[in-house]
């Protein structure tokens, strides 16, 4: 008797035990149904950012959101705090995830990615680089992600939005407006940007990486260093010395066909139209900027003694403009030049600045692009050594780097970021591979009028100031006014 109770005791124990079990596994699954974010918790999605996920108990009955990064950027506080960032044409952070944040955050850097072909620098080699296995940005603040169409998104502003995209060197390919809302594509040297706005529904914005390029089989280093506020600026139309030069100055936006003199206004860029709303919204200080401003007029008005260039028209290609300036203007236009800020790769330009200061240095940089061009190619070939460690491709360098070079300064313009690299690089090796005073030089200001006979006599001053008019040559059209088509926050996912 004794033993029968006992064993069914511990058979009802084992039922209950069993049941208990059954009812926590469903309650698992009923629990999982209910989570939007269910099938986005992965690190097929999250990418590394799965490391960062708060840990919660089983039982719990709602599972909170998972976490993602706080993405701001602007003109004061460069992006998530970092003015100097690093950027990889392809992720460098693997497993990148799904999530178009978590791929965004694959390709910029806060801190160079670097390494060597023969040696280790950041990377374990093998075949190639062996991708970081843990987030760079691991101190950015975090904050629950939102769901949207079956994906796990933040929000950002349409300010940082813009500085994300001059940043990478975004450039508008597609844009389309009716009663069905809003579309856009910019593609970008990091990756593809798409806009959708459907009506009634919230803008959201989509980041794929390229499929062009494989990370192992690329001959360009790894990274190269980009500054937020002067890509902003760039972006504005506004140029702006480094301290203790108080130069800073904006300039005109594209106009319609017909003759316009230009006129220099001290502290003008407050009551502009063009980019002086963008300029603010970035958190700039626009009262502290003078003006380039163009005004309408006829041709007879003008003396002889006043200077002109032919920019392109807003109507389209068959007009033109005509810019008329006096010998204040073109100072204050070689000033700029002078100032223009350095860079490893070509802007996302306020196409004003880029019509203005390219016709103004064209007959100069004409007589220069000969020697300039042949300059680069002897670098080249003279120190592949000093390029190899900046993490170019041996073979690539002593094959096709300088050939490559010497054409593109020739082409007078074009639209390929890696000829910029390919460019700027061969130029560091003119200057001994410092980048100390690249954003300033005399070169415009003392008026050259000839070349020297051989590209060995070049200055480093006129070397530093032919390569950045060269990356203004090479930069991309970009329309500063394209928040109007965006509300204040944007869905990123």
């Amino acid at each position: 008797m004794d033993t029968s109770a006992t064993v069914a005791t511990w058979l009802s124990f084992a039922a209950t035990v069993v049941g208990l079990g059954s009812i926590i596994a469903q309650a698992s699954t009923i629990i999982d149904q209910m989570d939007p974010f269910h099938a986005l918790r992965g690190t097929d999605h999250l990418g590394v950012w799965k490391a960062r996920q708060a840990a919660f108990p089983w039982y719990r009955l709602l599972k909170p959101p998972p976490l993602g990064p706080v993405i701001v950027a602007n003109l004061n506080d460069g992006l998530c705090g970092q003015n100097d960032i690093h950027i990889s044409r392809l992720p460098l952070v693997a497993p990148t995830g799904k999530a178009a944040w978590s791929i965004l955050l694959s390709v910029l850097h806060p801190e160079a990615r670097i390494w060597s072909r023969q040696s280790v620098v950041n990377f374990p080699l093998d075949n190639g680089p062996v991708p970081l296995t843990k987030p760079a940005w691991d101190a950015i603040p975090i904050r629950p992600l939102r769901h949207h169409r079956s994906t796990a998104c933040i929000t950002i502003s349409r300010a940082t939005l813009m500085t994300i995209l001059a940043l990478t060197n975004a450039r508008p390919t597609f844009r389309y407006s009716d009663g069905s809302g809003h579309r856009a594509a910019y593609p970008s040297y990091c990756g593809q940007w798409r806009i959708e706005w459907p009506l009634g529904e919230a803008a959201r914005i989509r980041f794929d990486a390229h499929d062009s390029h494989n990370v192992f089989q690329d001959v360009y280093p790894a990274s190269f260093e980009r500054r937020v506020d002067k890509c902003i600026q760039m972006m504005a139309g506004v140029v702006v010395a480094r301290a203790p030069s108080t130069f800073k100055c904006a300039f005109p936006g594209r106009k319609p066909a017909g003759n316009w003199n230009l006129e220099y206004n001290v502290k003008g860029f407050g009551g502009a139209h063009g980019s002086r709303h963008l300029y603010n919204m970035m958190g700039g200080r626009v009262y502290e900027v003078d003006l380039l401003f163009m005004k309408r007029v006829e041709e007879d008005v003008f003396p002889k003694r006043f200077l002109s260039i032919t920019l392109p028209s807003r109507d389209g290609p068959e007009d033109g403009v005509t810019l008329w300036m006096s010998e204040v203007e073109a100072s204050i236009l070689n000033h700029a030049l002078d100032y223009l800020p350095w860079s490893s790769l070509s802007w996302s330009i306020h196409r004003g600045l880029r019509d203005i200061l390219v016709a103004f240095a064209k007959p100069r940089m004409d007589l220069y692009r000969a020697v300039f061009a042949e300059a680069l190619r002897a670098a080249v070939h003279e120190r592949p050594e000093r390029l190899d460690a900046m993490g170019w491709d041996p073979t690539f360098v002593r094959e096709h780097m300088a050939d490559m070079a010497a054409s593109a300064v020739q082409a007078g313009r074009g639209n390929s970021g890696d000829l910029v690299r390919i460019v700027t690089d061969a130029a560091l090796l003119l200057l001994w591979g410092t980048k100390d005073g690249l954003d300033e030089t005399r070169f415009w200001r003392t008026r050259p009028s000839s070349p020297p006979e051989k590209s060995e006599d070049l200055s480093p001053d006129a070397v530093i100031a032919l390569t950045k008019c060269f990356v203004l040559e090479w930069s991309n059209e970009f329309d500063y006014q394209m928040y109007h088509d965006l509300p204040l926050q944007l869905i990123f996912g």
